[in-house]
């Protein structure tokens, strides 16, 4: 005993209570006092009279339940292990103002105080027992207080109903009881799945394909091998839970031997291929779940044979809720690390790609199912943007270095641009091969190159490809599905045929780009009329000794045109370029003489 001594009527000392004293609520006095430890104290248990055993002793005497509850105590509530105990130790640590408070024991203790019953029904009829247990609501007016919020209780309650060996719901009342609950039989469960960790791991390698099915992944390769190459897609694979645990120096081996290597082969489409690395600290959350998971099942499993009721089943099933959603959360943070292979100083090293402090805002699909891949797509397209879903044209023509060397390079296979691209390190990390048949198409369609299907043509001594002019398309539209990966052939468009004089071939090549300068077009923006001189109207063209070219061109079209304009100086030596534009409201002449003459002055291209 500590403290001042009680007010009459209640006698913690004795625990008998007259039934006018039980009616004026006394009783819940009797809860309160015992629960908040105001006149008793404990050495074991602080914060709950009930650790104190001349406490226990008065009150399992007057109950007559001391033997059966010894139980319960251990397991639920004074025990070293006890799980109020260990919910508490928690919780201070993550709020350590509540280590004093001891909210959960406080709770458990309410709850043991309830649990045998003797109290009447309110109303009337004064003859009538309440059943043992006691309601959420009336959990609240117990042990709500000024240093304890009603969120608190109700956070602490839900933790131990999920953890207590002998506490029973029944769907209104909770109660302790000295026969062990669903949750003891889970407990002896998961220690019998605990045994073989192997069982666990399968499952969460179950459960991960279920969630990649349908995307370019390869789930736990063991080694380089298993990890496919040439394919004309990005690959992610998603190493095994082992790979946390290895040394800093073994991981990035291991990685550097999948990006190099392909078996005993040098491994080719290299940058279009990803590692996801698994977080350590969730690994742990996440094998304990799948481990309740399949001991739940496994109860379930034998619910005939262990007499089951239909509210411990409704238990099972909130149980196994729980779980499921617990390892959810586990599979979204499971994989936030992505391993990308960059060329530095001829070497091949390790990009690490991490979520940061910008949130991922993929989370689980219609079926409450952790969308991992998605999360991963979106980490390295989204947030810092190393793969991308489109592809300008211009890049094939800079990337292949088409119409650079000695001779230039004109043209080059579909299979070679797709091939270029999952293989160099440093080229654009594409999607999959899709992006290269549209940036194609674009390309066609604003005269960067020509394309033609069937294989590679050979180049005659003009220049140009030999291949009929009716199978080149260029500056027309084409559908996704004519673009043949494996036999096309894309050109520049000096290197594509052309008919003799007088013939317009669909899409012609377009000529030099004027010199920015005075100049006025008379046609639209971007189309060209064509003028070839030297030649005899006959099937076979005689020697072309002039070109001359006509358009109008934006800004845009201009630069694209360069390299047409540089192609052909490089054939004839030098050309001749006439330039003229028109401005209805006038030219800025400030603007026109720093930005077009001078420049142009500087460049000795005009007087």
């Amino acid at each position: 005993k500590a403290g001042r001594m009680p007010p009459k009527p209640y006698n913690p000392s004795g625990f008998s209570y007259s039934k006018e004293e039980k009616s004026a609520g006394n009783f819940r006095l009797a809860v309160n006092e015992l629960t908040y430890g105001g006149y008793w104290t404990s050495m074991d248990v602080p914060g709950s009279a009930i650790g104190s055993p001349a406490v226990r002793l008065a009150f399992f005497k007057e109950v007559g339940q001391q033997s059966d509850f010894q139980a319960v105590l251990e397991h639920d509530l004074i025990g070293s292990n006890a799980r109020a105990r260990r919910i508490d130790e928690r919780r201070a640590k993550e709020v350590p103002a509540e280590a004093i408070k001891r909210p959960a024991m406080r709770v458990a203790t309410a709850i043991l105080m309830y649990s045998f019953g003797g109290l009447r029904r309110d109303g009337e009829q004064e003859t009538e027992m309440l059943p043992p247990g006691i309601t959420q609501t009336d959990l609240l007016s117990v042990c709500v207080g000024p240093d304890m919020d009603s969120n608190t209780v109700i956070a602490c309650l839900k933790e131990l109903k999920d953890n207590c060996l002998y506490l029973h719901f029944d769907g209104v009342r909770y109660c302790f009881k000295k026969d062990p609950n669903v949750t003891l039989l889970v407990e002896q469960e998961a220690e019998a799945v605990a045994r073989d960790e192997g069982v666990v791991r399968e499952k969460i390698k179950e459960m991960l394909e279920a969630r990649l099915a349908g995307h370019n992944v390869e789930l736990w390769p063991a080694n380089s091998s298993a990890v496919p190459d040439k394919q004309p897609y990005f690959l992610v694979a998603y190493m095994p839970l082992e790979f946390a645990a290895k040394s800093k120096s073994d991981r990035q081996a291991a990685a550097k031997d999948i990006f190099e290597n392909y078996g005993d082969k040098p491994r080719l489409f290299r940058n279009g291929l990803a590692l996801a690395v698994p977080t350590s600290d969730q690994i742990a959350v996440l094998r304990r779940a799948v481990r309740y998971m399949l001991s739940i099942d496994r109860v379930k499993n034998k619910a005939a044979q262990h007499n089951l009721t239909n509210e411990q089943k409704s238990q099972l099933r909130e149980r196994e809720a729980t779980e499921k959603a617990a390892a959810e959360s586990a599979f979204l943070k499971l994989y936030t690390e992505v391993w990308l292979p960059k060329l530095e100083n001829s070497a091949i090293v390790i990009e690490s790609v991490e979520v940061g402090g910008m949130p991922l805002q993929t989370t689980l699909s219609e079926k409450k199912e952790a969308r991992v891949h998605e999360r991963v797509m979106e980490l390295v397209t989204q947030i810092k943007k190393r793969v991308f879903d489109s592809l300008n044209p211009g890049k094939i023509v800079e990337f292949f270095k088409l119409g650079e060397g000695t001779p230039a390079k004109l043209g080059l296979s579909t299979a070679d641009v797709v091939s270029g691209f999952y293989s160099f390190l440093g080229f654009t990390r594409l999607t999959s091969d899709s992006i290269i048949r549209k940036a194609i198409v674009r390309g066609v369609k604003e005269c960067a190159f020509g394309y033609t299907s069937g294989g590679a043509p050979a180049l005659g001594p003009d220049g140009k490809y030999q291949v009929m002019l009716a199978k080149v398309r260029f500056d027309t539209v084409v559908a996704e599905d004519e673009i043949d990966l494996d036999s096309g052939f894309v050109m520049l468009p000096p290197a594509i045929p052309q008919l003799g004089a007088g013939a317009t071939p669909t899409g012609g090549p377009p000529g030099p780009t004027p010199m920015p300068g005075p100049t006025m077009g008379g046609l639209p923006a971007g189309t060209a009329s064509i003028v070839t001189a030297g030649q005899l109207p006959s099937e076979t063209p005689a020697l072309q000794t002039r070109v001359e070219l006509t358009f109008s061109a934006d800004r845009n079209q201009l630069f694209g045109a360069w390299q047409a304009i540089a192609n052909l100086a490089d054939l004839a030596g030098n050309v001749a370029v006439t330039v003229r534009a028109e401005k209805a409201d006038g030219f800025d002449k400030s603007k026109l003489q720093n930005g077009v003459i001078e420049p142009l002055r500087e460049g000795d291209l005009i007087p």
